[in-house]
């Protein structure tokens, strides 16, 4: 039993924690197989001579073109493991993570009646304080450290994105909408089957994922126990988009993130043909019919109200994201921008 693990990591000083986390927290250490692509300074790249399991492929940050791209780099990697899990290079694990895993990905098989199944969803949050300490928090509004499921939707500056939806039965693997891609597992074949698409930036990578998955046949559950945490927003960070990593990398953000979005507008209205668009196109009904959206007629009609002034990816929550741009709702002040601005949409802490 091997497992493929795929970690895309952009400069960050997390990626050896998660490696030992990922490693030392493991039954058997020695059934994994961890790719990395690291995209960073020339020589700032870490080194991991005391593991024989992990094979590092080292990118100058300047040549980054977003997490499609990366993940896409590492899954051609890929050699016929058993299963593939594809991770963050900023993740903490569960004690025996690997054996409880595997225990719900059968679980979820039997519930699916089916081999072909994925198992993602949002991880339980850490964060790390003063001294490099991990600290993991409960109950956090945003960040939930209890198990989930995921729906799709379109968020107010008109990304796709996933919603968390409490599990309440835990006894059991949960259906789930759309993956995660900071937390998939899967058996080897779904990188056979459903590979990445190197076009899409970041932002609706995971709902193409899913839909290209679903209409192939794969079902998408969320684990009823949480063995995984994710390091999210990672203030002061760099990350792939950020002004000053972006003013020096060969290809401009906005260009990345206008190109994606053209891609996954295709995708999602079954335009696209190939492995990289939707497979059977009565599973492409029906999983609109399971999601509640209709993707021609969101584009033809309701896409054209999203209104985006602020940065095109930012890892922060809705309403902080909103005050951070010059956007408002139900487009009452459309001229106005957030700096100075008194409206009730952008006074930090109102809600209308």
């Amino acid at each position: 039993m091997k497992i493929f693990v795929s970690i895309a990591a952009y400069r960050d000083t997390e990626l050896p924690k998660t490696i030992k986390s990922l490693i030392t927290n493991a039954v058997y250490p020695e059934n994994l197989r961890i790719v990395i692509l690291s995209q960073d300074k020339p020589k700032s790249h870490p080194d991991f001579p005391q593991y024989d399991n992990v094979e590092i492929i080292k990118m100058d940050f300047r040549k980054a073109r977003g997490a499609g791209y990366a993940r896409k780099v590492i899954m051609d990697q890929y050699k016929g493991e058993d299963y593939f899990f594809q991770i963050d290079s900023h993740m903490r694990f569960e004690k025996s993570w690997d054996l409880k895993l595997l225990t719900i990905f059968e679980q979820a098989q039997e519930e699916a009646g089916t081999e072909k199944v994925i198992l993602s969803q949002y991880p339980a949050p850490y964060t790390v304080h003063t001294g490099g300490r991990d600290y993991y928090p409960k109950g956090d509004p945003d960040f939930w450290d209890k198990p989930s499921w995921t729906k799709v939707v379109n968020t107010w500056y008109g990304s796709w994105a996933g919603h968390r939806e409490p599990i309440l039965d835990r006894s059991k693997p949960h259906p789930s909408y759309s993956v995660l891609a900071g937390y998939i597992f899967s058996l080897g074949s779904f990188v056979e089957e459903v590979p990445y698409d190197e076009r899409i930036s970041f932002m609706g990578e995971e709902l193409c994922i899913a839909i290209r998955a679903y209409t192939r046949g794969w079902k998408i559950y969320a684990p009823h126990k949480m063995l995984v945490w994710h390091f999210y927003t990672r203030k002061d960070r760099p990350k792939v988009w950020s002004q000053t990593d972006d003013s020096v990398r060969d290809t401009r953000w906005v260009k990345l993130e206008t190109e994606s979005k053209k891609v996954q507008e295709n995708i999602l209205r079954g335009r696209e043909e190939g492995v990289y668009g939707v497979g059977d196109y009565e599973k492409y009904l029906e999983y609109q019919e399971l999601i509640g959206i209709d993707f021609n007629n969101f584009y033809d009609k309701e896409s054209k109200r999203k209104i985006n002034k602020a940065v095109l990816t930012e890892e922060l929550t809705p309403a902080g994201s909103k005050r951070m741009s010059g956007w408002c709702r139900d487009q009452e002040h459309r001229p106005c921008e957030t700096k100075g601005c008194e409206c009730n949409c952008h006074k930090k802490g109102k809600r209308r």
